[in-house]
């Protein structure tokens, strides 16, 4: 899937829900010229929202996965881990079956928490979300990106005070990282990408994360 720090903000914006001052910025501004505004203006939650909506569907849900699995790790948080772990198998191979045992789309879709949006971000990539046999109902097809982003934002927000501002830098940084095709599911120079940190004097994270995720082969 081709994507580009050039194309237009309020393109990409019309495919998750941002605030309304976010919204405001995205007049005649390419995606990596919004990315540093948002940052610029402490426009955190919008600026992670935004670039899962950026990314490809399957890097989208990977930076998903990946952040809200950091979260539960280190809140030490019980109960996610087994989905998580199935929804990092279905984007590794994203086959039927490895979506299948996601869960059920029924139960899925009122999991109104951070791992449900995240099963529910990984449920709108397939072609079919009714739990009805014989019926079909195809997903939009902004809707896993916009359930990714705000499973980040709701996985930060577990965060007290000044941490949860802390944590939405980091998947900024991280966001970014995978947008030039860093800490992927698997080594492959073919999914590297320009990137969105292309503007001049870029306000923050410039420099690479690094590879903090532990124990993920």
């Amino acid at each position: 899937m081709e994507i580009s720090g050039a194309e237009a903000a309020f393109v990409v914006a019309s495919r998750t829900k941002l605030s309304m001052r976010a919204k405001a910025l995205t007049g005649g501004l390419n995606s990596h010229l919004f990315v540093n505004e948002l940052i610029k203006r402490g426009r955190r939650a919008d600026a992670v929202k935004f670039i899962a909506a950026w990314l490809p569907p399957r890097e989208s849900l990977w930076y998903a996965t990946l952040g809200v699995w950091q979260t539960y790790r280190l809140l030490n948080q019980s109960g996610a881990e087994e989905l998580l772990r199935r929804v990092a198998a279905f984007i590794r191979l994203p086959t039927a079956a490895n979506l299948t045992a996601i869960g059920h789309a029924k139960e899925i879709l009122r999991d109104g928490g951070t791992v449900g949006l995240l099963a529910q971000a990984a449920l709108f990539t397939g072609e079919n979300i009714s739990s009805i046999p014989g019926k079909t109902i195809k997903p939009g097809a902004h809707l896993s990106r916009k359930m990714a982003g705000t499973a980040l934002v709701i996985a930060a927000a577990q965060w007290p005070g000044s941490k949860k501002l802390a944590c939405l830098d980091q998947f900024i940084s991280m966001g970014l990282d995978i947008a030039e095709g860093l800490h992927l599911w698997e080594p492959n120079p073919q999914q590297k990408h320009p990137g969105l940190r292309q503007a001049p004097n870029f306000n923050i994270a410039t420099q690479k994360s690094g590879n903090i995720w532990e124990n993920w082969k």
